[in-house]
């Protein structure tokens, strides 16, 4: 129980906290290039959201014209009191949630399918939420990353922390099994994450 705490206490640091803001811009650097760019009027939403910071970044792109941050709970995003915060918070259910389905441009998650129980059911209540036509992003930690040699670890605590971790082809049938087609890969956060956008089938 201690290493529990000890490791969640971990997520309240400034180091941590930094290397989140840098992975948070690295994803929004990213987005903005595959997914937005020469796009305009553009809904997106962050589901799990965390903090909702990169929901909040995306927000100040060109073409986007509602950024959505949800989350099942108020927690991180009370605790992280972003100055001018320029999404639109949303409480609710990644598994239910209260969004019009066929609706956004861009749905996306990253650094919390791995904590889920139903991946492919977290993946597939996120894919209803696209348009036809519109994107998915999935982030997930890397097998062959720190998350991956973390999880050699004895300590079942550590692991039950880090959640699962995915290599590409793993990452990729998750998106396939649900019928999204992936269309670019990256990795991040010094290749602690790997991540796939992928396409909702036109009707």
């Amino acid at each position: 129980m201690a290493e529990r705490i000890w490791l969640d206490s971990l997520e309240a640091t400034r180091p941590y906290q930094w290397l989140r803001l840098q992975m948070n811009r690295r994803l929004v650097r990213f987005l903005a290039r595959h997914a937005l760019a020469g796009r305009s009027g553009l809904r997106l939403a962050e589901v799990a959201c965390g903090s909702g910071f990169a929901a909040h970044l995306l927000a100040q792109q060109p073409g986007v014209a509602l950024s959505i941050a949800a989350d099942l709970n108020l927690e991180d995003y009370q605790q992280a009191n972003i100055p001018g915060f320029q999404a639109s918070f949303v409480l609710t259910d990644l598994f239910s949630a209260g969004l019009q389905p066929e609706t956004l441009d861009l749905v996306w998650n990253s650094s919390s399918i791995e904590e889920i129980d139903r991946p492919q059911e977290a993946v597939a209540s996120m894919a209803k939420l696209a348009k036809p036509g519109g994107l998915v992003f999935i982030g997930v930690p890397s097998r062959y990353g720190l998350a991956g040699l973390l999880r050699l670890l004895p300590s079942a605590r550590t692991r039950a922390w880090l959640g699962r971790v995915y290599n590409r082809a793993e990452l990729m049938s998750l998106l396939e099994s649900i019928g999204l087609r992936p269309v670019r890969s990256t990795s991040y956060l010094f290749g602690t994450f790997i991540g796939l956008l992928a396409q909702k089938p036109k009707n």
